[in-house]
């Protein structure tokens, strides 16, 4: 019985192994009034917390994304535990005030990429819709794809263009994707930039009509017609969960003297008539999704006046929807976004310290 057991185990071993990956990060640490012990504390977690971001593939760095780095280490806190399996230090200095470290760790993809998730911004969103042409070519770049872009650039969405990251996908691997929902290869977009949702479509094309036909009474077309079938999928988050939050299909037609003119110009139509539609869905599901309440709590000795001042200050950060009273200490926000990108906001004002934080309260105080 001891022998299968071991059989057994030995037989798991590599499957447990192939859930982890060994990789080197560094950190550092401010060493203040003499510390060393505290800064090189601080390089360790911020060491650990680069390690998850290499094996969870991240380009955006979380530090590009929250500015102070108070948040993010109140935020990182709890989410390195149980997720770097285990680490050695390989080499460590002090450099003036600073000090580093250097690790080598073991990590789960898997799991540092949910932890890296927490700094996912609702409000960003990964674009693709490539173009099918009538020869079957495939253009990732279009009229339809910058418009939809360049829209919901200005409507204050952090938008990553797939097709510029040199990331190829398979018109298979589209197709799969749309007809039975499963993104997984997206996903690794959105973990990797951060993003909270992801556009994904395509665009089929069909030659409806050449040029020379005989369309009657000896009459032939002087140019071609292109129809194009727009068929695309929103997908958000849920309870940290990829989930289709909206989906469409819209057709447009274009003529051209070649049956590419005809495919440009389709696109051009297309993207002047379905990039209202398509950019509105997109911003209302995206308040909507994810639209929660967060109380702000001012500090300190406070009275009306200030409360005011941080109610008019609050309804110019970018994204907050309505801003209420709640007695004479506090207001409720009503925001799309996680509240550590409200917190940041609130810190980069310069007016205000931050005291504490957490998925719906943020607690501040006037800086006098």
């Amino acid at each position: 019985m001891k022998k299968i057991l071991v059989v057994i185990l030995f037989l798991l071993l590599p499957i447990f192994l192939v859930h982890s990956k060994t990789v080197t990060a560094t950190g550092e640490g401010n060493i203040v009034n003499g510390d060393v012990a505290s800064a090189k504390f601080q390089a360790i977690a911020r060491a650990k917390w680069a390690a998850l971001e290499a094996a969870a593939g991240v380009q955006v760095k979380v530090e590009t994304v929250i500015q102070n780095s108070q948040l993010v280490d109140e935020a990182i806190k709890n989410e390195v535990k149980g997720v770097v399996d285990k680490y050695k230090i390989i080499d460590e200095g002090k450099d003036g005030d600073v000090y580093w470290v250097k690790i080598s760790a073991d990590v789960s993809p898997s799991e540092a990429a949910k932890a890296v998730s927490i700094f996912a911004k609702n409000t960003s969103v990964a674009v693709y819709i490539p173009v099918i042409f009538p020869d079957k070519n495939i253009d990732e770049t279009t009229a339809l794809s910058e418009k939809v872009i360049n829209e919901l650039s200005l409507q204050g969405l952090d938008v990553v263009d797939v097709a510029s990251l040199g990331t190829k996908y398979s018109l298979t691997e589209v197709e799969n994707a749309l007809k039975t929902n499963n993104f997984g290869a997206f996903r690794n977009i959105a973990y990797q930039f951060l993003s909270g949702a992801i556009l994904i479509g395509k665009v089929d094309t069909t030659l409806s009509a050449h040029q020379g036909k005989n369309i009657g009474y000896g009459v032939s077309l002087p140019f071609n017609v292109v129809t194009g079938r727009l068929t695309y999928r929103l997908i958000g988050d849920k309870d940290g969960k990829k989930v289709i939050v909206a989906s469409g299909y819209v057709s447009g037609r274009g003529q051209g003297p070649t049956p590419e003119d005809a495919t440009h110009n389709m696109l051009e139509n297309l993207a002047s008539n379905v990039s209202n539609e398509l950019i509105s869905t997109v911003v209302e599901k995206i308040k909507g999704q994810n639209k929660k309440t967060i109380e702000v709590v001012l500090a300190g000795n406070t009275n009306l006046n200030n409360l005011l001042e941080l109610k008019n200050d609050l309804q110019y950060i970018s994204w907050v929807l309505n801003v209420t009273d709640k007695g004479v200490d506090k207001v409720l926000v009503e925001y799309p976004e996680k509240s550590i990108y409200l917190a940041n906001a609130i810190k980069n004002l310069n007016k205000y310290e931050l005291k504490t934080f957490d998925k719906y309260r943020i607690v501040i105080e006037k800086i006098r």
